[in-house]
């Protein structure tokens, strides 16, 4: 009895600590890098990077929220890249305006615990 007791504890206690590990979570982080470059390739320095929902933008609640924090927009640094990180993966509009060189929009997939990168042409 004792031994069948014993190995119902160690079966029990090896369970557990599988079924603890299986449940972690994983880091769901999503980073989005543009890279802004002009028609010549060389940096788009200090181009407007604004990341956008056009279906949030019109709706209430969850993916409004999502983007309603002033970490959606950043300026392009030296080289110009503008970093974003996000919680959950999403489908965005990504925004681009610079003085001299224009306009332009794009779409970035964030997937989950990766690092996205995107470069997007200003003439």
């Amino acid at each position: 009895m004792k031994l069948s007791f014993r190995n119902s504890a160690v079966l029990s206690l090896a369970f557990l600590s599988l079924t603890t590990f299986s449940c972690r979570s994983e880091d769901q982080t999503c980073t989005a890098v543009i890279r802004v470059v002009r028609a010549n390739g060389g940096p788009a320095t200090s181009a407007k990077v604004k990341l956008t929902s056009n279906y949030g933008l019109s709706q209430q609640g969850e993916i409004a929220d999502y983007l309603s924090n002033s970490e959606n927009t950043k300026l392009t640094d030296g080289n110009g890249s503008a970093t974003f990180t996000f919680k959950n993966p999403a489908i965005l509009d990504v925004e681009v305006a610079h003085i001299s060189y224009g306009n332009a929009s794009d779409l970035i997939k964030l997937e989950p615990g990766e690092t996205v990168s995107k470069t997007i042409t200003v003439q």
